[in-house]
């Protein structure tokens, strides 16, 4: 539906002094946006071929609500494979003059869309957004059918391999010109009580003429910034930046006791006459390494966590609002602060939480174990996953580091002889390098078991990362010394910490020496904290797995019933904190 938006455009350029305001009234479209979501047609086959399928009569297929996982009925519980899905749609009469792209939150694990019968793309990625400008190929008219294959085939890690469309699905209409994102970096300097500022802004001109377009941003409630000018040739997409300080007096601080957010506002304009808006949340904070400790706000801190899978027996990974908030209230109950949650990119709604709310994170790609194929050099597909993850997450406080991937080590020989191997060692340098050009502003790491059996200088990523995250499912104490020992200088932080997992509820409980490791761990300066393997029990078929088909790691169990192992962490935690 078209609104009506009075709006104020300061040209400085025009007149520095100005004190009138041209005031703009203009009928336009703000990202309007139309859910797909709901209920789909839904067929999982192996065998017929794509070519047939987008002919079908869809009427006679099973039904799926999306976003959802097909392996949550009972039909579809253990099938592997593709899954199709379709649903029709007609665009409103009033975005025939628009630019309309369909986008989708997360599909697993490779994907194809057809539109009315085209092959509209392919997409490799579990848990990232794609999208496709259709603007060309839509109906305007007329309705229109989209047809999605979800493959889950491939696995990765001990988790579930959840199939199907697992995030939001929409169509979105613009103007010619848009803005794309704004990234804002805002990071205190408390030698000079200023807060340094950096907006990147990234438009695009789907017009046929090129365009001299107007930024005008502003903080609510803080400051309006001056006007930004940028040239964008037709068929182009150019990024501008816009750096500025503040009195850091003026602004509240981010800290997970403290989440203070702040809203930024900016309307691309051309001709005075607004084409886009933009508007995103973003926290003043700074989190830094500063010799072997973590630093918050120019504060030493030591922060402890527990890792969360995606994954319920109802909602498979697709993470409704009301599961996060149970589940990272609870996680902040017991003491919880910062972790890496999973082995891939989060769901937008559990870091607008952790915005909210103030919990800490790492997020990581999902490049794991001994045969990972993604673990080569300059891999462009493991580029794509974390351009994307970090373009998608720049603006949330809550995200202070990147991680390239978890656990990769030589497929053969024992346990105690694992290293990385040549092209894993590659592939995690040549990441971090990535991740650097990528966001400076945030902290790099890899989470590694090998640094404390047969990794050495020259064999692991230590000069690149910021912190070393490790893994322990042994005597915890003891590895972190060996790898200090071999990489000293640098914080450690026990990333996943295990042994002889809990078992199932409710009498599922951490070992003694368990306990005693978390305990002795706090006497050691440069562990900037723990987080153990796992909150919740999760759906598997990895080997070990009980029979139930649910990992008993869990402090809680696949339905959050608390275990006695839950108790004993809060203690703990309780313990790390005197």
């Amino acid at each position: 539906m078209k609104q009506v938006f009075v709006l104020i455009c300061i040209t400085v350029l025009m007149c520095t002094s100005c004190k009138n305001k041209d005031v703009v009234q203009h009928e336009n479209l703000f990202n309007n946006k139309i859910s797909l979501n709901g209920t789909w047609q839904f067929l999982a086959s192996n065998t017929m071929a794509e070519t047939d399928v987008i002919i079908q009569d869809y009427i006679q297929w099973d039904t799926l609500n999306v976003p959802g996982n097909w392996d949550t009925r009972k039909r579809y519980t253990d099938y592997v494979g593709k899954g199709f899905y379709q649903k029709n749609f007609k665009l409103p009469v009033n975005w025939k003059e628009n630019q309309i792209r369909l986008k989708f939150g997360a599909v697993y694990q490779t994907s194809k869309v057809w539109l009315n019968g085209e092959l509209l793309g392919t997409h490799v990625g579990g848990y990232l957004p794609f999208e496709f400008n259709i603007t060309e190929k839509v109906k305007k008219d007329e309705i229109n059918s989209i047809v999605v294959m979800a493959d889950n085939t491939i696995k990765r890690g001990a988790w579930w391999a959840w199939g199907g469309i697992s995030r939001e699905v929409y169509l979105e209409a613009n103007e010619a010109v848009r803005l794309i994102s704004q990234h804002i970096a805002s990071v205190p300097n408390f030698k000079t009580k200023e807060v340094v500022f950096s907006i990147k802004y990234k438009i695009e001109n789907n017009g046929n003429s090129p365009v001299k377009v107007n930024v005008v941003s502003n903080i609510e409630g803080i400051t309006k910034l001056d006007s930004k000018w940028v040239n964008v040739k037709s068929g182009e997409v150019k990024e501008a930046v816009v750096t500025f300080t503040r009195k850091l007096s003026d602004f509240k601080l981010w800290h997970f006791d403290s989440p203070n957010l702040y809203k930024l506002k900016s309307e691309l304009l051309v001709n005075g006459i607004a084409q886009d808006e933009v508007t995103d949340h973003f926290g003043v904070r700074k989190f830094e390494v500063v010799g072997e400790q973590f630093y918050l706000n120019n504060q030493p801190v030591r922060l402890n966590g527990i890792n969360r899978v995606h994954d319920h027996p109802d909602y498979g990974n697709t993470e409704p609002d009301h599961l996060i908030e149970q589940d990272m209230r609870d996680i902040k109950s017991l003491g919880g602060n910062f972790s890496r949650l999973m082995h891939a990119p989060l769901s937008k709604n559990l870091l607008n939480f952790c915005d909210k709310n103030g919990f800490l994170l790492v997020e990581e790609i999902p490049v794991w174990g001994d045969n990972d194929p993604n673990a080569t050099p300059n891999n462009p597909l493991t580029k794509q996953w974390m351009k994307t993850m970090i373009e998608r997450d720049f603006n949330h406080p809550s995200v202070v580091g990147w991680s390239v991937g978890n656990e990769l080590r030589n497929a053969d020989g024992a346990w105690s002889d694992k290293a990385l191997t040549a092209n894993q060692f590659g592939y995690v340098e040549s990441m971090l390098d990535y991740v650097a050009e990528l966001d400076s502003t945030r902290l790099k790491t890899y989470v590694t078991i090998t640094s404390y059996r047969k990794g050495e200088i020259g064999t692991e990523p230590y000069e690149k990362v910021d912190f070393i995250s490790m893994n322990s499912y042994g005597n915890a104490p003891v590895l972190v010394e060996k790898i200090h020992e071999k990489f000293p200088g640098k914080p450690i932080f026990v990333s996943e910490i295990g042994l002889s997992q809990i078992g199932p509820a409710p009498d599922g409980t951490l070992s003694n020496e368990m306990v005693g490791y978390l305990k002795e761990l706090k006497k050691i300066p440069y562990v900037t904290g723990v987080s153990p393997w796992s909150y919740n029990d999760y759906r598997s078929n990895y080997k070990g797995t009980p029979e139930s088909g649910f990992r008993e790691w869990g402090i809680v169990d696949e339905r959050r019933n608390k275990k006695k192992a839950y108790y004993q962490l809060k203690e703990i935690f309780n313990y790390w904190q005197e």
